[in-house]
């Protein structure tokens, strides 16, 4: 099911295009009302409205329930935890070029989908800037300990 332009430029615009690529994983979703959800994510829409199923949901007070499904709505949502076993920055550029095969886009469409493109580059050479930094720092450091005084 295709989203509708304004909904492509708002999750191009927003993590919502990280929680639909969630789709699948298993994780806890903390709520506003200090309960949260534990289970797996079968459907996001673009305002980050979630679909779980073997859903485990704990009130503020600890009493859980367990339910077969569960919806929440985005604006209720506080955070999602992110598995560790999830590439995030992959999964953002997967959201970004599935995006880029569709037909038609609309122009606010269009310049969200380029700043989201160049965020994706600029954070990809931030990371290798600081990987390279950090190894020159490891050689100086090392250096620094064979050298005699």
């Amino acid at each position: 099911m295709g989203l509708h332009a304004r909904e492509q430029q708002h999750k191009l615009n927003s993590l919502a295009c990280l929680a639909m690529g969630m789709q699948g994983w298993k994780t806890t979703i903390e709520l506003n009302n200090d309960s949260y959800v534990s289970g797996r994510i079968v459907e996001v829409d673009a305002k980050m409205n979630m679909e779980i199923s073997e859903a485990r949901y704990t009130d503020g007070n600890g009493k859980s329930l367990n339910l077969d499904n569960f919806h929440v709505r985005g604006r209720k949502i506080r955070y999602v935890h992110i598995p560790d076993q999830v590439d995030i920055m992959k999964m953002l550029e997967e959201m970004v070029v599935i995006q880029k095969k569709s037909r038609k886009t609309s122009v606010k469409t269009h310049i969200a989908q380029k700043r989201t493109e160049q965020t994706l580059k600029r954070y990809r050479r931030q990371q290798e800037e600081a990987a390279a930094a950090a190894l020159s720092g490891e050689s100086i450091a090392s250096s620094s300990k064979t050298t005699p005084r």
